[in-house]
């Protein structure tokens, strides 16, 4: 049961959370680098195979109408290897809000030079949809029209571009993935520039650094960097460090987030990981911001004069 502060935090915490909601709109991954599709169309056909990535995260729990967020991605390269095409989708839901968010994702890849750095331009086509469920609300004055109504869901056609630069054994990204903006439900535009790779320690120990910067124009610069070590290409496991805006917490303008990740490779074509985040939010009112997350990611990996090849880590 809730003390008379959490309860006062709570009502707060709606309040903020729906103009947070309605004035940002990007969902945050803790495994975003398993899932570049999502942000920058100009991944899609990276891979020479086709790739399934699903995704759900689970935010502040013991919150009710906390946040959570489902994503599903698919990639898949062209034989001439220069077209890819994919698919993106992601549902965001906080409270009375639900944000649903699909793409069609497109991207051509030159090849720069025999060393398999390939330069990808990308194109994103989405539509998003708002929706509010006022069913969830407990009004004061039950004959308020604000509450017996329903509220109709606003469409919002998009489009968003990307660029991604990468080889075998490193990859940096900036991408707009939605241009256009909306004053009613004040979308704003969101930049990311991420980069990353794979650093060789022994022959059997690899090191994955990954970085991701984002900015909103209403919001402080948000940025996340995590480590992975990466043991017989198959398992992972590392620190990560977050810094986002505080997304509905009273006078408090932005958050410190810490977590780890980890992840095998099942089989030479699935893989499972999971990522957790922690962060007190409050300690006056006991309430603190975990995060869970995990995600699955199947490869089409084609076989090569007989040798099945093993999928890459980005």
């Amino acid at each position: 049961m809730m003390n008379l502060k959490q309860k006062l935090f709570f009502l707060l915490f709606i309040v903020q959370t729906i103009n947070f909601v309605w004035s940002q709109q990007e969902a945050s991954f803790s495994l975003y680098m398993f899932n570049h599709q999502s942000i920058n169309p100009a991944y899609v056909g990276a891979q020479d195979y086709t790739q399934v990535t699903v995704l759900n995260r689970a935010q502040w729990n013991g919150i009710i109408g906390a946040p959570e967020t489902q994503a599903v991605s698919v990639g898949h390269q062209f034989k001439n290897k220069n077209l890819g095409l994919g698919f993106s989708s992601i549902v965001d839901k906080i409270g009375p809000v639900q944000n649903t968010n699909a793409s069609l994702d497109l991207a051509y890849h030159l090849a720069l030079n025999d060393k398999n750095l390939r330069l990808g331009l990308g194109l994103k086509l989405s539509g998003r949809s708002y929706q509010l469920d006022n069913s969830m609300l407990t009004p004061f004055d039950s004959s308020d029209r604000v509450f017996t109504e329903p509220i109709n869901s606003k469409f919002l056609p998009n489009i968003g571009m990307g660029a991604y630069l990468h080889n075998e054994k490193f990859y940096v990204g900036i991408s707009l993935p939605y241009l256009l903006e909306d004053i009613e439900v004040n979308l704003k535009r969101n930049y990311y520039l991420f980069f990353g790779g794979l650093l060789n320690s022994t022959k059997k120990i690899q090191f994955k650094p990954s970085f991701l910067f984002q900015k909103t124009e209403i919001l402080p610069l948000a940025y996340d960097m995590s480590i992975l070590i990466v043991a017989n290409d198959k398992f992972w496991i590392g620190p990560q460090l977050r810094t986002t805006a505080s997304g509905g917490v009273p006078g408090q303008k932005s958050a410190g987030f810490y977590g780890a990740i980890a992840g095998f490779h099942i089989n030479d074509n699935l893989s499972l990981g999971y990522g957790y985040q922690g962060a007190t939010m409050n300690k006056n009112l006991g309430i603190t911001n975990n995060s869970h997350e995990l995600f699955l990611r199947f490869n089409l990996v084609p076989k090569v004069s007989g040798i099945l090849r093993s999928p890459r880590l980005f």
